[in-house]
C-alpha cells in the first residue's frame, strides 16, 4: 500500500510527461492546447502535483516549444489554475487572500511603478502585460505554495522530482557535447549560429549555458541535501555519482558569472559556519567532475569532430573552432583581460549599463517604464525610446539592476531593494531556529551578484525554484515566527 501511495503522489507528473511526449511526437497545435487544458484542470484538483509537474516543464520549456510552439503557455496556465484553487480554498476567509509580507508588497509596488511609467510613456498595453507576466507568473508560486500546507513528504517529492529531471538534462547535455551539437537536439538548434567562443559550451535542454549553469547549481544543492536525508547507502552512492556528473556538465557550461556567484555564496556560507568539511567536499566533487566528466567529454568531442562526418556538417552560423580545450582555455583567460573589457564597453554589458544611466537621467523618478529598456518585452515588441539613445533594437540588458534603474527610476529601485533585502532579513532573523536559513542567506547573496550579469528575475526556471524553496522555508518556520511574516 505504501508503494502504491508513493506512486500516486507522482501520477500527475508522470501522466503529464507522457502527454508532453505525445505533443512532441505529434507537434499539432490543437493537441497541445487540449493537453494544456487537461493538465490545467488536473492542477486545479491536484495543486501539489501540478507544481511537481512544473519541475519537468520549465527546465525543458525551451526544448518543448521549439518542437511544439503551442506548449508555450502550459506552465503559465497550470500556475493560474493552482492559484484559482487557492482562491477557492480561501472563499470562506477572503481577508487571507490579501495577506502579504513586506517584501511581497514591495514587489507588487515595483510592478505598479513599472506599469504606470510605461502607460505614461505611451507603451502598448500588450507589451506591458507581456513584461508583467514575465515577473509575476512564477511569483504566484510563492503565493500559492505557502498556502498549500507543505509537509516534509512534499519537500522530499520536490527533491526526488528534481533529481529525475536533472538526470535527463545531464544525459542530453553530454550527448550534445560529445556529438558536437549534432544529436538529441532539434534541427533548429543544430544549425544555430554560435560564436566561436560559445560553440564549446553546453547549452542543454534549457537552451542557454548560463541558465543551465544556474539550474545545475540549484539542483546540485537540492541533490546534496537529499543525499543527507536518505538512509540508503545505495541511494547515497547513486546521488554522489549524479553530483559528480553535475559538476562536470556545470564546468562545461563555462558560465563564468555563475561560477563567481557560487564562489561568493560558498564564501559567505563559510564565514557563518566555518564548515571546512563541506567546502572540501564541494572542491573534491568539482575536481572529480572535471577529471572524470569534463575532460573525457571534451576530448571525445574533439575526436568525433576530427574523425567523423560530424565535422563536415554545414551550419547556418560561423565555422566552429578547432576543438579541444583551446576555446575553453581562451574563454577563461579572457575573463578579465583588456580586450574583453573593451568589447564590454563598446557592445557588451558595460555599454548597456552606460545607456541605461542615460535613460535614467531623463526619467529619474519612475523611469521610462516596462518594455522600454533591455527586458524581454522590449526585445519582443521593440522600444520607442531606443532611437533617442542610439540603441540597437535587439539589446538585452543582461543586468537586472540597470534594467530596473532605467525602467522604474528611483521609486522602482527602492521598492525592488526592499524586496531583495526583505528576503535576506527573513533568512537572517531565522538563522538560529532554522538550519536552512544560513545556506539560503548565502545563496541569496550569490543571487544578488547574478543580477549584475543576468536578467535573472525573468528566468522562469530560476524563479520557479526560488519561490518554491522560499515558500518551503516559510513552511518550516515555527508557528510564532510565521505570524510575524
Amino acid at each position: 500500500m505504501n508503494l502504491i501511495s508513493k506512486k500516486m503522489e507522482f501520477v500527475f507528473p508522470i501522466a503529464g510527461a507522457v502527454l508532453l511526449a505525445l505533443a512532441l511526437l505529434m507537434p499539432n497545435a490543437i493537441l497541445a492546447y487540449a493537453i494544456t487544458l487537461i493538465l490545467a484542470l488536473a492542477a486545479f484538483f491536484l495543486p501539489k502535483q501540478g507544481i511537481l509537474f512544473l519541475l519537468i516543464y520549465y527546465p525543458l520549456r525551451s526544448f518543448l516549444i521549439t518542437v511544439n510552439p503551442a506548449l508555450k503557455l502550459l506552465g503559465d496556465v497550470i500556475i493560474v489554475f493552482v492559484f484559482l484553487r487557492i482562491m477557492w480554498n480561501s472563499r470562506n476567509n477572503w481577508t487571507s487572500i490579501f495577506k502579504f509580507a513586506v517584501y511581497e508588497w514591495a514587489f507588487l509596488g515595483f510592478l505598479f511603478v513599472g506599469a504606470l511609467s510605461a502607460l505614461i510613456n505611451d507603451i502598448g498595453m500588450n507589451a506591458i502585460i507581456f513584461q508583467i507576466r514575465a515577473f509575476v507568473i512564477t511569483f504566484l508560486l510563492l503565493y500559492v505554495v505557502k498556502r498549500l500546507d507543505i509537509t516534509k513528504k512534499d519537500m522530499l517529492n520536490f527533491m526526488y522530482m528534481t533529481v529525475a529531471v536533472v538526470i535527463l538534462v545531464l544525459i542530453q547535455g553530454l550527448v550534445e557535447k560529445v556529438s558536437v551539437r549534432s544529436q538529441w537536439m532539434p534541427e533548429l538548434w543544430v544549425n544555430r549560429q554560435l560564436s566561436p567562443n560559445n560553440s564549446s559550451r553546453i547549452y542543454g535542454l534549457l537552451n542557454n549555458p548560463n541558465v543551465l549553469a544556474v539550474y545545475l547549481t540549484i539542483t546540485a544543492l537540492l541533490t546534496y541535501y537529499l543525499r543527507r536525508l536518505t538512509k540508503s547507502s545505495a541511494v547515497r552512492v547513486f546521488l554522489t555519482i549524479i553530483l559528480v556528473v553535475m559538476a562536470g556538465v556545470w564546468i562545461l557550461t563555462y558560465s563564468r558569472g555563475t561560477w563567481i556567484a557560487f564562489a561568493i555564496s560558498l564564501a559567505v556560507y563559510f564565514v557563518f559556519t566555518f564548515n571546512w568539511k563541506l567546502v572540501l567536499k564541494i572542491a573534491a566533487v568539482i575536481a572529480i567532475g572535471f577529471v572524470l566528466v569534463a575532460l573525457p567529454a571534451t576530448y571525445s568531442a574533439q575526436w568525433v569532430k576530427s574523425n567523423t562526418k560530424v565535422g563536415e556538417i554545414e551550419r547556418t552560423g560561423p565555422a566552429e573552432d578547432e576543438g579541444g580545450f583551446a576555446v575553453e582555455k581562451t574563454r577563461i583567460k579572457e575573463t578579465f583581460n583588456a580586450n574583453t573589457f573593451e568589447k564590454s564597453l563598446t557592445t557588451g554589458r558595460l555599454y548597456v549599463v552606460s545607456k541605461g544611466f542615460e535613460v535614467f537621467k531623463d526619467y529619474p523618478l519612475i523611469g521610462s517604464g516596462f518594455a522600454t529598456f533591455g527586458d524581454s518585452a522590449a526585445k519582443s515588441f521593440g522600444s520607442p525610446v531606443y532611437k533617442d539613445y542610439d540603441i540597437g533594437v535587439d539589446i538585452y540588458s543582461d543586468n537586472q539592476y540597470i534594467q530596473i534603474i532605467a525602467q522604474t527610476g528611483i521609486a522602482g529601485v527602492l521598492l525592488f531593494a526592499v524586496f531583495l533585502l526583505g528576503i535576506l532579513v527573513l533568512f537572517w532573523k531565522n538563522r538560529h531556529n532554522n538550519p536552512l536559513a544560513i545556506p539560503l542567506l548565502a545563496a541569496m547573496i550569490g543571487i544578488y551578484w547574478c543580477g549584475f550579469i543576468y536578467n535573472i528575475w525573468e528566468d522562469k526556471t530560476f524563479t520557479m525554484y526560488f519561490y518554491i524553496i522560499l515558500a518551503g522555508f516559510l513552511a518550516c518556520l515555527e508557528p510564532n515566527e510565521k505570524q510575524k511574516i
